[in-house]
């Protein structure tokens, strides 16, 4: 029955729409034929992810519009879509979750209607990046995607990086000239860091040239957060994609927590292609536009600044004791592939990481891309078989098992958990916590940020805080 509410207030939409002439056409085509071609889609072809994203657009589009609607319509009839659109956002959480495959280490999600809804907003902002990315990968750059994956594939066979795909990475030294500055957002006064990145791809590799065009990525930034006196441990906070400006990722890693209470200094780097580093209208555009060799080197450049960075900490001014690493999404992928770089990581917290880039791009890109991309021979494995260099999947996690965390939201909609369920088997089993959410609000839990607390102090990281928890269980329940 749920699956019929969109199929039903779709077509009242429409219906009214027709009745009303021009004016009712203009106002309600566009949740009338979201709602109802999407109802219809998940009757007929259910299992698509793509379905939830655009249900959930049109189910809001509908409640905010079934409002002026009243002037157009009846208002008994503008009460009635307000309504039918609201039971459609939240079945379009109800269903994207009910659809989703549970592996079988992750506990099922709980069904109520908070949890419908807030996966809807999960569909909803996967949606809105699926429609600000613009599709790179038709035509002709479809054509130069497949000649450059041949050849790549060709060369890392030839290097021996699918067999040790960590000897793809070169380690890099300390930045050895920063630019500082003080910066403020709200109540909080930062330091705004900035050096040139200095990656290179190497010099065979397809996509070399076109990357190195991409003139506001060679720089790298950071924001700094660090209290005066003794040294203290370091949080080294990695953003999710479409991030990367102070207003979004204080908001995610909630300094007043990580940084005032519990105690630590906070780094914030911007990762490849994001924030002041973008090369479209939004951050992170290219990640997901279908361009295999950007998401190659998006991977790699992030371990070379990232590992420049936490190299930064440990010299003499900053003189780190010790250096965690928190991920969130894209953060988190970014994490867990640091993690099988860097041995000397005191921490490592991976929340909902997106530790498969290559099945997630598949999974949610425009079908135009994909079709272009498939007709030049850009499949789905090859690109899996490429992304091998830059997975953390692929590679032997260097930090100790007892120092590595998952955590991930079983009703997750942006990134399944059966991401996080891949990497807690490759990592052997290490601490893991499910909880009963979606991808986006963690910290802003108290759940969370017990989790969190409890994660690092059970890895030996202490700053100040003196209120211990139960850590995350050694295996799921």
């Amino acid at each position: 029955m749920v699956a019929l509410v969109p199929v039903v207030f779709g077509m009242l939409w429409l219906w009214w729409d027709v009745q009303s002439g021009v004016p009712g056409v203009l106002l309600g085509g566009l949740p009338g034929t979201l709602l109802l071609a999407t109802g219809l889609s998940n009757l007929l072809w259910a299992g698509d992810a793509r379905i939830f994203q655009f249900m959930s657009l049109g189910a809001l589009s509908g409640t905010l519009l079934s409002v002026p609607a009243a002037f157009v319509f009846e208002p008994v009839s503008a009460l009635v879509l307000f309504l039918g659109s609201t039971m459609s956002f939240v079945a379009a959480g109800y269903l994207s979750v009910g659809q989703e495959p549970v592996p079988e280490e992750t506990p099922t999600p709980e069904l109520g209607l908070r949890q419908s809804v807030r996966a809807a907003g999960d569909e909803l902002s996967m949606c809105s990046i699926v429609l600000t990315t613009w599709p790179h990968a038709v035509g002709r750059q479809a054509k130069r995607s497949g000649r450059e994956l041949y050849r790549a594939l060709e060369l890392f066979e030839e290097r021996g990086w699918f067999d040790d795909p960590a000897g793809y990475h070169r380690k890099p030294p300390p930045p050895e000239k920063t630019h500082r500055r003080m910066d403020r957002y709200r109540e909080w006064d930062f330091e705004h860091v900035s050096f040139g990145s200095g990656y290179d791809p190497w010099p065979e590799e397809p996509g070399r040239d076109r990357w190195l065009s991409y003139g506001a990525n060679r720089t790298a930034y950071a924001r700094v957060l660090q209290h005066p006196g003794d040294p203290r441990p370091w949080l080294v906070c990695l953003h999710g994609i479409r991030m990367g400006a102070p207003g979004g990722d204080f908001f995610l890693y909630r300094p007043e927590h990580l940084h005032r209470e519990l105690g630590f200094n906070l780094l914030l780097p911007i990762l490849p292609l994001h924030g002041p580093r973008r090369e479209g209208l939004v951050g992170g555009d290219r990640l997901l536009s279908g361009d295999v060799m950007d998401l190659v080197h998006a991977g790699a450049q992030a371990m070379w600044d990232i590992r420049r960075l936490t190299a930064w900490l440990r010299m003499p001014e900053r003189a780190a004791p010790a250096v965690g690493v928190l991920g969130y999404s894209l953060g988190g992928y970014t994490a867990a592939l640091l993690a099988s770089l860097e041995k000397e990581l005191d921490a490592v917290i991976c929340i909902n990481p997106a530790v498969d880039p290559s099945r997630l791009f598949w999974r949610n890109a425009l079908s135009l891309s994909t079709r272009y991309l498939k007709t030049s021979g850009v499949t789905e494995e090859r690109t899996a078989a490429l992304m091998r260099v830059i997975s953390p999947l692929s590679l032997t996690p260097q930090v100790p098992r007892g120092k590595r965390t998952i955590f991930a939201g079983v009703a997750d909609r942006v990134v399944p958990a059966s991401e996080a369920a891949s990497l807690w088997r490759h990592w052997n089993e290490p601490r893991v916590a499910w909880y009963q959410g979606t991808h986006r609000g963690f910290l802003r839990t108290e759940e969370g940020r017990d989790l969190v607390r409890a994660a690092l102090y059970a890895s030996g990281m202490r700053a100040g805080g003196d209120r211990p928890e139960p850590g995350p269980r050694d295996s799921p329940s």
